[in-house]
């Protein structure tokens, strides 16, 4: 897997705007009311960034790297996650004060002391008991950084004191499969504009021949879509292509390839069906 360009970037803010941000309540809620601390409108334009809807919890995420969106899509599959928030702020009297104790250099620019994020803060449900986990996304070359590691350290120190488990996932963790079904999907996030009752009649069209082929390929049915609809060859295919890149159907993309896939792997978004999904237009 390439790196991403925005492995070697870094945001810096100035006290104003870090002060803006926390005023705002960047980095306060939870489920759809949650605000990142950063969004991609805040990192360099040569940066490769995501704007990604989730069938967890129906806001669309900033995410800003393509490491990040391959963990954003493992987390938003899993079956025991209730909540995920990006690039979550600790707040600058803690890291300072943890910073001292271990004896780190406080992450800094321009003599501006910056707000340490965790790239996700991940709520899990498992078997009625929720509990969190606190996840940095980095490339394993980032690694050999000396002052990535102190940072790593920070959040590592910070979220161990309040008793929840810090990973560190790299490219090398994440299964090949699940790429290959990104790269199918992920083009087609903004590849249309629909409307809300063009959305609505797409979606029970696609729920119907859930229902009418469930044994049979994605590929053979969207053909006879097109056939009955008599539209251009392709276009249900793409269309939903285009509904699975925004989370109005998922599928176990870790063990089911795109290649393989028939209509009763697909699993209609609860929040698509009580029509509370956040729809992205453009990124």
């Amino acid at each position: 897997m390439s790196t991403s360009p925005l492995a070697s970037k870094r945001i810096e803010l100035a006290e104003k705007a870090i002060a803006k941000r926390f005023k705002e309540g960047r980095g306060s809620g939870v489920g759809r009311d949650y605000l990142p601390f950063l969004t991609v409108r805040d990192v360099p334009s040569t940066g490769r960034v995501h704007r990604l809807p989730s069938a967890t919890v129906g806001r669309v995420h900033h995410l800003l790297s393509d490491l990040e969106h391959h963990v954003f899509c493992q987390l938003d599959w899993h079956p025991e996650v209730v909540d995920i928030r990006e690039q979550f702020p600790i707040a600058l009297e803690d890291s300072r004060a943890l910073a001292q104790r271990l004896g780190i250099a406080h992450p800094s620019f321009s003599g501006v002391d910056q707000v340490v994020t965790t790239d996700f803060i991940v709520d899990m449900n498992r078997s009625g008991r929720v509990f969190h986990k606190a996840i940095s996304a980095k490339y394993a070359e980032d690694l050999d950084d000396p002052r990535v590691i102190e940072k790593l350290e920070l959040e590592r120190h910070y979220w161990l004191e309040k008793d929840i488990p810090f990973c560190i996932v790299t490219e090398q963790e994440i299964p090949r499969l699940l790429v290959e079904n990104i790269k199918w999907i992920r083009p087609f996030l903004a590849s249309y504009v629909f409307n809300a009752v063009e959305l609505r009649e797409y979606f029970a069209i696609f729920n119907d021949t859930k229902r009418f082929y469930p044994s049979q390929k994605i590929t053979d049915i969207t053909k006879k879509l097109d056939d009955d609809y008599n539209v251009e060859a392709g276009t249900h295919l793409s269309v939903l292509r285009h509904l699975l890149a925004q989370r109005a159907f998922s599928f176990d993309m870790l063990n089911t390839s795109v290649k393989t896939l028939v209509w009763e792997d697909l699993i209609p978004s609860e929040l698509w069906i009580a029509e509370r999904y956040e729809y992205v237009v453009g990124e």
